[in-house]
């Protein structure tokens, strides 16, 4: 990063960055296109950007599961305590399978039965490839795009699930402990997602918004704990419009705890 030294905000910028997609259309049938689409608008309107587009299923590929982490991390942190989601997706990632990567991509999704560990493990999927990728291309900083709202619904849904103690690395404004040489930062953590709207609807560039889905997209209330608390807050938010900046200062505070043992990763993300 460097800062304009005749301007008078001293703002950030960066000289480079990459843009990195992950292509889920193999789990959501509605998200297919979205790669090719988004490929053809940055080299229309942002080719000073490279970009890279990477489909889910190749987390199976020798690239992501070849670098022996996986093995080490099971090795290190199971302690002989039975972990069968996990045990799981190693299976799958281990067994020399016939099967396009597409299809163990759904055989794995579909062997799990409850919403919240589906979206916890793309999410930590998503979360590894992402890594993988920045180390690849010597990267020093990964941009998130969450939002005020995002990091609320993340704090409580991540509370409910038990992860309170980990809460600092996986939503803080910073994360500079859990990947050497990467910090993880989430430059929109103080804007709303209807501010965001309306900005892309101000600006114009709402024409490159491209609906996700995924498995909470169009489900009740009661699907997930995610998807609960985001039913939660944003409803308290139509009420009282200070408590997602409410929560959001909250998550500001959180420091990772002392006696934190950092050479204890989780063994899907590595965080």
């Amino acid at each position: 990063m460097r800062v304009v030294p005749t301007e008078k905000k001293k703002i950030q910028l960066i000289p480079e960055a990459i843009v990195c997609h992950i292509d889920e259309s193999s789990l959501f049938e509605n998200n297919k296109g979205y790669s090719e689409k988004l490929a053809e608008n940055m080299k229309k309107d942002f080719d000073g950007f490279e970009y890279f587009s990477h489909r889910l299923e190749e987390v199976f590929g020798p690239e992501f599961t070849n670098s022996g982490e996986f093995n080490k991390i099971l090795k290190s942190s199971s302690g002989g305590i039975e972990n069968g989601e996990y045990e799981h997706f190693v299976q799958c990632v281990q067994k020399n399978s016939t099967k396009p990567l597409a299809e163990q991509l759904k055989t794995l999704f579909d062997s799990i039965k409850k919403t919240a560990s589906k979206e916890d493990l793309i999410w930590n999927l998503k979360m590894k490839m992402l890594v993988t990728v920045a180390k690849r291309e010597g990267c020093s900083f990964i941009f998130m795009g969450d939002s005020a709202t995002r990091q609320a619904i993340k704090m409580i849904a991540m509370t409910s699930k038990g992860r309170g103690y980990t809460l600092p690395l996986d939503i803080g404004v910073d994360n500079e402990i859990s990947f050497k040489d990467i910090c993880i930062m989430r430059p929109m953590k103080d804007m709303l997602s209807k501010e965001i709207g309306f900005y892309n609807y101000f600006s114009k560039i709402d024409r490159y918004i491209m609906p996700a889905f995924n498995f909470s997209t169009m489900m009740p209330g009661k699907s997930s704990i995610e998807r609960l608390t985001e039913e939660f807050i944003v409803a308290i938010e139509r009420e009282f419009s200070s408590t997602v900046s409410t929560i959001c200062r909250t998550i500001t505070k959180l420091q990772p705890s002392a006696d934190m043992d950092l050479t204890k990763t989780c063994a899907m993300c590595l965080m």
